[in-house]
């Protein structure tokens, strides 16, 4: 890693990134009320609390060695190292990460991704996971699953960005990584004791219309900040999010208006189906694409919840299906 303290950075994309840190840093909070509204009343102060707990937990293990194991100088293609624990780069310019402004900003940035990953898992396990095991479990899964995946893909010896890998704002890393931990995790722990497949819990689907309000808008940092610079590629991402979760926003009322019936909740998940779906993407297609990619992906999950009765496993908010 070759890193310099003399060089002069540019204000506008350092405070663009700072930006998009914001942003992105809502979205946790975000989360937590989309979720909140979801689940039964009786768990809403918990389910709250599993996406809180993150912005401490994963940001404190990001400062001591998570940032350092994702992106500081490699043992291998696969493991970062302790070279950056506790941030002792200072200041520096790192012309992989960083090349125009400082490096703390790209470490603070992504640190906002490493603490919604775990976060999202959360959905999955609701009610079924005591809050320590629950602390130990994030702590865990960020050392041993988070980092390793973000230095794989993003990483500039990564194994993967050597394959040739395109994630441009964090399908891999973020959506799929947290959909099938997910996935895994509500496997493991078993289904509620009042499970229903064929019912609802939602108790507060104000929460979840703030909670997808808030998530569409601290998108724009996700995949725009992403671009890494105030600049026409930033744009372009920004209105791809912006076309893709309007799309999936649409192609859910449609489908459920000929059904018979519009559902609120669903009204909900399908602009954050479009998001999810246009976040690998959203740098690298034109925004005719993002309308397609978002269509489909909508019917897709669409037709997988309508099939979720025939699921042998709890996934209590569907993340799973939305995300992985």
């Amino acid at each position: 890693m070759n890193t310099t303290t003399t060089k002069s950075y540019d204000t506008g994309d350092n405070a663009w990134m700072m930006t998009s840190t914001a942003l992105v840093l809502l979205m946790t909070p975000a989360l937590a009320f989309f979720y909140g509204g979801l689940v039964d009343h009786k768990n809403i102060l918990n389910q709250l609390f599993l996406s809180f707990v993150c912005m401490g937990i994963v940001f404190l293990q990001w400062v001591l060695f998570g940032f350092s194991f994702a992106f500081g100088p490699p043992v291998s293609s696969g493991f970062g190292s302790f070279g950056w624990s506790v941030l002792r780069f200072g200041e520096s310019y790192n012309p992989n990460y960083s090349p125009t402004y400082p490096l703390l900003t790209y470490c603070a940035y992504q640190a906002t991704f490493a603490i919604i990953t775990p976060a999202l898992i959360s959905g999955a396990i609701v009610g079924r996971m005591k809050i320590i095991p629950y602390m130990i479990f994030i702590f865990v899964w960020s050392t041993v699953c988070y980092d390793p995946m973000a230095h794989w893909v993003w990483g500039d010896n990564g194994w993967l960005k050597q394959l040739g890998t395109l994630d441009f704002a964090g399908g891999t890393v973020v959506h799929i990584l947290s959909g099938v931990s997910g996935l895994v995790a509500s496997i493991i722990l078993g289904k509620r004791h009042d499970y229903d497949p064929r019912g609802t819990s939602a108790h507060n689907l104000p929460f979840t219309i703030l909670g997808t309000c808030l998530l569409w808008v601290g998108w724009t940092g996700f995949n725009g900040g992403s671009a890494n610079s105030a600049s026409g590629l930033a744009a372009l991402a920004v209105i791809n999010t912006h076309t893709a979760a309007a799309t999936g926003l649409v192609t859910w009322v449609v489908i459920d208006a000929m059904r018979g019936h519009v559902s609120i909740s669903g009204a909900c998940i399908g602009p954050i189906v479009g998001l999810v779906a246009i976040t690998p993407a959203c740098g690298f297609v034109q925004p005719g694409w993002s309308i397609l990619i978002g269509t489909i992906a909508t019917c897709i999950v669409y037709v997988l919840l309508l099939l979720k009765k025939y699921m042998r496993f709890d996934d209590t908010l569907d993340v799973a299906i939305v995300h992985g």
